[in-house]
């Protein structure tokens, strides 16, 4: 398999192709136990695809474990608000300034994620997210020629809407405490 920096199911598909071979499978017979071909096994394996639910509840069947194992959310919780996130971010700030962000993101999460527990990496992802529409806002703010100001006010009006929600995410987590 490549690096995997353009496969975007990279960690997957090793996950995918290290179960089969842990459970002594070939393609043809993991395909068949799940209702695909073999080709699309293959695929998987790659990185190039993902399966559906119904094919995933099956694989997970087959491994004898739970679909967020076979697919790698330890923290199913965590996993989905960090991608509402970045597709929040994408929205905002489009591939390249969210991919940025993403990398700060990490760096910021792997240097507070020590001792904190799960309901705190979430609330410190969302916190994080917040924090980094906030940031690219204003340097879109400080940064575009006034003939485009419109079209920063209009991102502004979006950055603060998801900024609401993320808000009321993190009150309605911090309710559950």
């Amino acid at each position: 398999m490549e690096d995997g920096k353009d496969i975007p199911y990279a960690a997957f598909g090793e996950r995918l192709m290290a179960l089969r071979k842990e459970a002594d499978l070939t393609r043809q017979q993991l395909g068949e136990l799940c209702g695909v071909a073999p080709s699309t096994i293959v695929n998987y394996e790659r990185g190039t695809r993902i399966p559906y639910a119904d094919t995933a509840v099956k694989m997970a069947q087959v491994f004898h474990m739970t679909v967020e194992g076979l697919l790698g959310m330890e923290n199913p919780e965590l996993a989905m608000a960090n991608e509402e996130a970045m597709d929040k971010m994408r929205a905002l700030n489009g591939k390249r300034g969210a991919d940025r962000l993403k990398q700060v993101y990490q760096e910021a999460a792997s240097l507070a994620g020590g001792d904190l527990t799960e309901e705190q990496l979430l609330e410190f992802s969302m916190e994080m997210s917040k924090m980094a529409m906030l940031a690219q806002q204003r340097l879109r703010e400080m940064h575009t020629n006034r003939k485009y100001q419109a079209a920063v006010e209009a991102k502004a009006e979006e950055t603060a809407r998801a900024v609401r929600e993320l808000d009321d995410s993190i009150a309605a987590l911090q309710e559950k405490k």
